[in-house]
């Protein structure tokens, strides 16, 4: 039979027969097969609820929305045989129904098995969720229970420190420290049960304990008692049999430590070192038998009766050793630096090189600081009753000084790096050295006379040239229009007039830019020295003879001499009047390397030091890193900032002579606070003339001086008095002739006011303001010079935001000084009160009763740079504070 319709039924769900129309009698059966379905109750089964934890998983399956999309279809399709009831019977295939029930079935067992997978894996997870929790709460118990327990065994421990912390306690509380140690191994005890039985009940630990104890204390303190005889009188006689021991070996040992200090005094340093390891081991020796009693009962010792000076004799012992070590690292040191040869001596060219020696020396100067370090631990747990007391004052000096000579060499290790690159150790240096005059001053430290050149690498000393000033001079070609007070002497500026800017730096930097432009090569560094290091070289060497001059240096007449050489004596066809420094410099520095005594190398580094620190030696380095090193150091020479006071007083002879040799200068320094906050200073500059009845005629001419006194910046000068009125008119035409200004000359020269009044050069440099003032002082005759002027700031107190302010001056002396005398007075209202001053010795306190007036002063000597300051509080304020 033909099918008809069949494509438009082919997207219908409902049965047809074989010509496309519906098929009432599978409908029919469908029905009834419906109403069947729809008579059953159906069972809803229980929701499964899972845990706060599986709150991610989703509940529903895909078989459960496919039985709910198959009924819904069900529903449908029986809604509609309904309404065709009337009109025909319905049929349904009983193939269908089979294959749909076995469907459903399958569907139902994979259901069945991912619920029970779910169900597991939950079950599992919270089982771990519940250990956790437990675990962490049993922890929490155990930690509690150890911080009583701990608590416990401190309390314990710190009774027993308190009571034998005094000696004369220790035998009358003998019987109190059973029940101590009683307290210290139960609590100890109590530590290994919480530690070793993690699962235990802590409350049972302590209820255990506490029955324990109630019924235990007499049995253990019998115990205690017992082993306590027994242990120490066993201990007392081991100790006794050590203590023998250790004085027969600290007597050696003492032996060895002279013998290798004679050693390092005769150059005999392989002998020096040998004894430093026979000391070494003998307080090894000692160390060794004391802990053979047990490191902890040794510790434990300081606070036993009879026993405690166990404690100090094992860090008496390890402080032999450090001092053992330290001497044999210091006698090598010694060994290498007395390799050294003189450097400027072309048969030592082949030697070996400074920069390895230091190296060398280096490495041995950390082990000393590592010693050091302990040693000063060692000593610290040193009771002072246990040292004899014939040895306890050198004992205490020993302490003290220890922090300052372990800072010595740590900070020699940490400055390495400059002494590295002054040797070449980083390259190839040329260095331009500057001998200044500091008997005709000149504002970084003396007039320019004689200059050298040096050439260094790898701490060999390649090249070495010293020749007089004025040879370079006349090379030059550049004109540069002089400093305006420079013009009364020179009309074209040069290198030997170089150093006018009392900031090292700027007067380095001009002194190497000269030396460029009068043929000579560019330089790495500027060093300058003193007549003042010869004389404290020649302290250590004694007199020095020079047969060519008919001559013996020495100290007291070394300035004389040459200064008699190089102005009358020299061989004037020659014309080499420095030719004398050329020749004693050397000379100086064979006696210093070929030194028989040994401490002359120490006394020389100290020369040196000292002489940096005040100034004769000052050092500039185009390198920044060694720049900043320098400065940080204090050897740069430049002008420090400061937020507060500060006062530098700069000399420049000019056309003087050399007649500063002979000048004795003292500067006042008075600062005072007026009731409302602001500060006056006033500082008087007194010069005595010492000249006119020298055989010397350069001491005995008048001293002229271009004065200039640095100041904070915004000072205002309020009076002078004391000064010479002086202009100085250019002595050529220097447009005309085509010179150039220097920038720095020419910004000083910008900023300068001239005060009518007074005539005071006022203007601004290196972050300070200048009073600048021509002085003349006579032979056997004094002058003062005096400026008064009001300060940039306030001191500014209220009771709010400000309760206290401070006032501090910094005093900088001038490079190449000898030092002038220095005093600084700070006078403040009645109603203010210090809080805080510095230094905290050496000030004297005042009060004026007329003026209501109160001060604090400093007297010493600018022989360094010096500081004092003070905090000051209305006393109105201090109280309600």
């Amino acid at each position: 039979m033909r099918r008809n319709k069949i494509i438009p039924q082919m997207f219908d769900v409902k049965p047809v027969n074989s010509e496309g129309d519906l098929d009432l009698e599978k409908i029919k059966q469908v029905a009834d097969f419906a109403k069947i379905f729809a008579g059953k109750k159906i069972i809803k089964k229980p929701e499964i609820k899972l845990a706060r934890g599986f709150c991610d998983i989703k509940q529903s399956t895909p078989i459960d929305d496919e039985i709910k999309r198959f009924r819904k279809v069900i529903f449908e399709e029986r809604k509609e045989a309904c309404l065709a009831k009337k009109t025909a019977d319905v049929c349904f295939s009983q193939d269908v129904d089979i294959a749909r029930e076995v469907k459903i079935k399958n569907r139902n067992a994979e259901r069945a098995i991912l619920v029970r997978e779910i169900e597991t894996q939950k079950a599992k997870i919270r089982e771990s969720e519940i250990q956790e929790v437990k675990k962490v709460e049993a922890e929490r118990k155990r930690e509690e229970e150890y911080q009583k327990q701990l608590k416990k065994f401190r309390q314990a421990l710190s009774w027993q420190k308190n009571v034998f912390k005094k000696r004369k306690w220790r035998r009358t509380v003998f019987d109190k420290s059973v029940f101590c140690f009683q307290s210290i191994f139960s609590s100890i005890k109590n530590f290994r049960k919480i530690l070793t039985d993690g699962k235990r009940n802590s409350y049972n630990i302590i209820a255990h304990e506490i029955f324990r104890k109630k019924h235990s204390f007499s049995f253990f303190f019998a115990a205690a008692t017992v082993f306590l005889l027994i242990f120490g009188a066993g201990f007392f006689h081991k100790s006794l049999k050590i203590k023998g021991l250790a004085i027969e070996n600290g007597k050696i040992a003492y032996a060895n430590l002279q013998e290798a200090k004679n050693g390092i005094e005769n150059r005999n340093f392989d002998k020096a070192a040998f004894n430093f390891q026979e000391a070494y081991d003998r307080f090894g020796e000692i160390q060794k038998d004391i802990d053979s009693l047990g490191k902890i009962i040794v510790e434990s010792s300081k606070f036993l009766p009879y026993f405690y000076q166990l404690s100090s004799g094992s860090h008496l012992a390890q402080a032999g050793k450090n001092i053992a070590q330290i001497g044999k690292s210091a006698s090598e040191t010694v060994f290498l630096l007395n390799e050294i040869k003189n450097p400027l001596e072309t048969e030592n060219k082949e030697s070996i090189s400074l920069l390895k020696i230091f190296q060398d020396s280096n490495q041995n100067i950390a082990k000393i600081a590592a010693e050091l370090d302990e040693l000063e631990g060692n000593l610290n747990e040193i009771n002072l009753e246990d040292i004899p007391e014939e040895q306890r004052t050198r004992f205490i000096e020993l302490k003290k000084k220890l922090p300052e000579i372990n800072k010595f060499f740590v900070g020699f290790i940490e400055e390495g790096k400059i002494l590295t690159d002054v040797l070449g150790g980083n390259g190839p240096r040329k260095y331009l050295f500057l001998f200044q005059n500091n008997q005709e001053m000149r504002a970084t430290g003396g007039f320019i006379g004689t200059y050298a050149v040096l050439d260094i690498f790898d701490g060999n000393a390649k090249n070495f040239f010293m020749d007089g000033i004025f040879n370079p001079d006349g090379q030059l070609r550049e004109k540069i229009i002089p400093p305006i007070p420079i013009q009364k002497i020179s009309a074209n500026w040069s290198l030997h007039d170089s150093n006018w800017f009392p900031d090292f730096p700027m007067s380095a930097e001009k002194a190497a830019w000269f030396y460029e432009k009068t043929g000579g090569p560019t330089v790495d560094g500027v060093i300058t020295m003193t007549p003042t290091i010869m004389r404290k070289l020649l302290e250590i060497t004694g007199p020095i003879e020079m047969p060519e001059y008919n001559l013996t240096i020495d100290k007291d007449n070394f300035l004389e001499n040459i200064q008699t050489e190089v102005e009358v004596n020299y061989d004037k066809e020659l014309n080499q009047p420095k030719k004398i420094l050329a020749d004693l410099a050397p000379k100086i520095l064979d006696r210093i390397f070929n030194a028989r005594d040994i401490s002359d190398i120490a006394k020389t580094m100290s020369a040196l030091l000292t002489s940096l620190n005040e100034k004769h030696i000052l050092i500039y380095s185009k390198n920044y890193a060694i720049e900043k090193m320098l400065s940080a150091n204090g050897w740069s020479g430049e002008i420090l900032d400061t937020r507060k006071d500060y006062l530098s007083v700069i000399n420049t002879n000019i056309n003087g002579f050399k007649t500063d040799g002979v000048i004795d200068e003292k500067i006042e320094h008075k600062a005072e606070i007026q009731t409302d906050g602001s500060i006056i200073d006033t500082v008087s500059i007194t010069r005595r003339h010492n000249g006119g009845g020298t055989p010397y005629e350069w001491w005995n001419k008048v001293n002229a001086d271009y004065m200039r006194v640095y100041v904070p910046k915004g000072s205002k000068l309020i009076s002078v008095s004391g000064q010479i009125k002086e202009f100085n008119s250019p002595p050529i035409d220097y447009k005309a002739l085509g010179f150039k200004q220097d920038p720095q000359v020419g910004m000083e020269n910008d900023s300068t006011v001239i005060d009518e009044e007074s005539g005071t050069r006022i203007y601004e440099d290196a972050g300070k303001t200048v009073f600048a003032n021509w002085t003349y002082v006579s032979p056997q005759e004094s002058m003062t010079i005096a400026y008064s002027y009001l300060l940039p700031f306030k001191l500014d107190t209220n009771l709010t935001t400000n309760p206290a302010d401070a006032y501090s001056l910094l005093a900088q002396k001038q490079s190449g000084s000898v030092g002038s005398e220095f005093s600084s007075k700070i006078i403040y209202p009645d109603f203010y009160k210090i809080i805080w001053q510095y230094p905290e010795q050496d000030i004297i306190n005042s009060f004026d009763q007329e003026e209501k007036q109160s001060a604090m002063e400093l007297k010493t000597d600018l022989k360094t740079d010096k500081f004092i300051g003070a905090a000051f509080g209305k006393k109105e304020f201090i109280e309600k504070i």
